[in-house]
């Protein structure tokens, strides 16, 4: 004979899934808009600071989906971006070489598979791509450094 609060306990497993679900859609839903209000307008005016160049900020809203750690990261990400643009702007060489090179920014996380972080300077483009993870956080402001050194 069944257990009679064995489908009650089962009801209440999806129940426990389903507002965990709930809320991590939630708690995704604050990270986006702290992204769009907080994060890359703050990222905008540093990189503008350091380097006296106009650019715009992206993301590839897409790749990031609904996966919360990365857009939690996505401040992380938007300060090594400016950081890396601020070392490579160190000296009006490096500023007028990112005025003249770097219209828009926009971050992409890359699928789970990816081996690596990248980037791509390309038509005015640059292009971050990262797994948005501690760990690619961690060394992501020494690949952007380098590959728009050797871009520019």
């Amino acid at each position: 004979m069944m257990n009679p609060r064995l489908p009650l306990a089962a009801l209440f497993s999806i129940l426990l899934i389903a507002g965990n679900a709930q809320a991590q859609s939630l708690n995704t839903r604050r990270e986006i808009e702290k992204a769009t209000k907080e994060t890359l307008p703050a990222a905008v005016k540093a990189i503008e600071a350091s380097t006296a160049a106009k650019v715009t900020l992206e993301v590839d809203s897409a790749s990031f989906g609904d996966d919360e750690k990365a857009w939690s990261n996505l401040y992380i990400v938007a300060n090594r971006i400016s950081g890396a643009l601020g070392e490579v702007g160190k000296d009006q060489i490096g500023k007028d070489a990112i005025a003249k090179s770097v219209k828009k920014i926009v971050i992409v996380k890359l699928a789970k598979d990816a081996r690596e972080d990248a980037v791509e300077l390309k038509d005015g483009t640059l292009t971050v791509k990262t797994a948005a993870t501690d760990h690619a956080v961690s060394l992501l402001q020494g690949v952007i450094v380098t590959a728009i050194e050797k871009a520019l």
